[in-house]
């Protein structure tokens, strides 16, 4: 249930900011402007979405014009994903939503108490993608 009312609380701080992107697209931007030039599967891997999932938001992202996909010349049968100049444009309206969200998902939450839950998740976390590989 959570997740779900964070998710409801972060579209309506997008729609409030006038963005054309969904939290999903927005991980994947994320990660591209962590490290760019990344594969799909890559992609995938990283933002925790399986490879179908990943494929559908980037080719979504593409024809928004945020991101370019071209054949890996080192790998034919792959792809590699680049931010393009439309991304750069939202990045900090992005990392200002994400700020945003966080701030009022946590008020009245010591940073002791978010650091221990961070801890906690990421034990669910890994016990998780154990059971998963």
């Amino acid at each position: 249930m959570l997740a779900i009312l964070l998710k409801r609380q972060i579209l309506r701080i997008i729609a409030k900011n006038e963005l054309d992107i969904t939290p999903e697209q927005w991980i994947i931007l994320y990660h591209l402007w962590n490290k760019d030039g990344l594969t799909i599967s890559e992609v995938a891997n990283i933002s925790r979405k399986d490879i179908a999932n990943a494929t559908r938001i980037i080719d979504k992202l593409e024809k928004m014009g945020y991101v370019s996909k071209k054949r890996n010349e080192n790998d034919s049968r792959s792809y590699l994903i680049n931010a393009l100049p439309k991304a750069e444009e939202i990045k900090n309206k992005v990392q200002n939503c994400w700020k945003e969200s966080v701030e009022l998902a946590t008020e009245g939450i010591s940073k002791s108490e978010q650091q221990e839950l961070l801890i906690i998740i990421e034990k669910i976390e890994s016990n998780v993608l154990k059971y998963l590989e």
